[in-house]
């Protein structure tokens, strides 16, 4: 490549973007052209000359147009394939061709912009201070966790005749829309739902507190100034309502009982120590996780870069579970749905994008990818807790691809386990 006929010239309008300008020589022209006249000379059949015989001035009179088309394609193609090489340089996008001068008995030039990979530039890794989050467990904590295993096992028992339903009651009620005069009547619609968790507007739940199972009545309802509906939103409705039926939950008595009916527990007190158990392992995980975030966001304060359009994208196609090819087959309404959807979470895909290459780099500079040694070792880890064979293991994470993910896994460990030694944690 060093002999390279090509005369290239680099621009880096952003970091991780390239717009190379390429110059091919008269002489490589002219062997193209001549090239691409032969293989047309040897396909081709004209009336009164035998095929491969054909003298050039009829190709190309006949083909002038499709000749000097694929050079230029073969041209292109093939000297910006040699100029990446010459360059070094492997984009991650499709290339833009423009400003292309390609005249007879003439070079060609053209320009060709493109995205590569960028470079991460981490100066700075050490001398941060960070902070660990509390991983002590209250007992505020532990009844919380046991309040939510009772209201899992509560059952619901129907309120008797005549009695009216309360806060955090389950009813089943039909709602029709009174028309005003000259308006048709709408159907009735049934709803389901627990009073109190907002999934009615104030007003109504109210009046279906004033009726018992069974009964019903008109009611002028108010709907809140922010409904989601701008049509209503402060505007009164006059409305039909039955209450068909209500629930009140009844919540089992939490004690050795409850506690030997969630598992292999004695008594309340061996439920209680797994709990505290349980939250310490999750404060844990949480109080790491808060580390390596500020330990990232430290170090992209101090070695700030930015990450590429295309990448983004592709890791939005990855979080929405949507390519492009997908979404053109969605109608207006849908696709303009999913866009706000990707804008929404395009802060998210450019911080995670953010992380992985700030742990690729450090990885990279530090010789902290995981070993083929480590990986052996963590699948035989999995094949104990799973009792099976580390064959079986290893083949079905190869399979499901997330053999890969358990290298990265690894690898990201050592990473943040050497930002926590070069660092301050407290």
């Amino acid at each position: 490549m060093a002999n390279s006929e090509l005369k290239v010239a680099v621009q880096e309008p952003k970091s991780w973007s390239r717009r190379m300008s390429i110059t091919v020589p008269r002489e490589r022209v002219e062997r193209t052209r001549s090239a691409v006249t032969a293989q047309i000379a040897r396909n081709v059949r004209l009336p009164g000359f035998r095929k491969g015989h054909v003298p050039q001035r009829v190709l190309e009179k006949q083909f002038g147009a499709s000749i000097e088309q694929e050079t230029l394609e073969r041209l292109i193609q093939e000297s910006y394939r040699e100029a990446l090489e010459l360059e070094g340089l492997r984009p991650i996008t499709q290339g833009t061709i423009d400003h292309v001068h390609f005249h007879d008995n003439a070079e060609l030039h053209f320009e060709v912009e493109f995205e590569v990979q960028p470079e991460v530039k981490l100066a700075r890794t050490t001398g941060f201070r960070v902070t660990r989050p509390s991983q002590e467990v209250g007992d505020d904590e532990v009844d919380s966790v046991l309040e939510r295993l009772g209201n899992e096992r509560a059952v619901w028992q129907p309120r008797v005749e005549g009695e009216r339903p309360d806060w955090g009651d389950q009813v089943l009620v039909e709602i029709t829309p009174l028309p005003e005069e000259g308006e048709e009547q709408e159907e009735a619609k049934t709803y389901r739902f627990v009073l109190g968790e907002g999934q009615a507007i104030p007003a109504i739940e109210e009046s279906i507190q004033t009726l018992a199972p069974g009964e019903e009545s008109a009611f002028d309802v108010t709907f809140p100034e922010d409904y989601h509906d701008p049509e209503q939103a402060g505007k009164e409705q006059r409305l039909h309502i039955k209450l068909v039926s209500a629930q009140r939950k009844e919540v089992p008595e939490l004690d050795d009982e409850f506690a030997r009916s969630l598992g292999d527990f004695e008594d309340l007190t061996a439920l209680r120590a797994r709990i505290v158990e349980d939250l310490r392992e999750e404060a844990k995980r949480n109080a790491e996780a808060e580390v390596r975030g500020q330990l990232v966001s430290q170090i992209l304060e101090a070695n700030p870069f930015d990450v590429p359009d295309s990448m983004v994208e592709r890791y939005l196609d990855y979080m929405t579970g949507q390519t492009e090819e997908e979404r053109g087959k969605l109608t207006d309404e849908q696709r303009e749905q999913i866009s706000q959807w990707r804008q929404t979470l395009r802060p998210q895909a450019e911080a995670g994008l953010k992380r992985m290459m700030v742990v690729e780099r450090i990885a990279e500079a530090e010789g902290l990818r995981a070993t083929q040694d480590e990986i052996d070792a963590r699948v035989e880890e999995l094949a104990q807790q799973h009792g099976r064979s580390p064959g079986d293991v290893w083949l079905q994470l190869e399979k499901t691809g997330q053999l890969q993910a358990l290298e990265s896994e690894i690898t990201e460990n050592k990473v943040f386990e050497h930002l926590k030694s070069t660092n301050t944690v407290s």
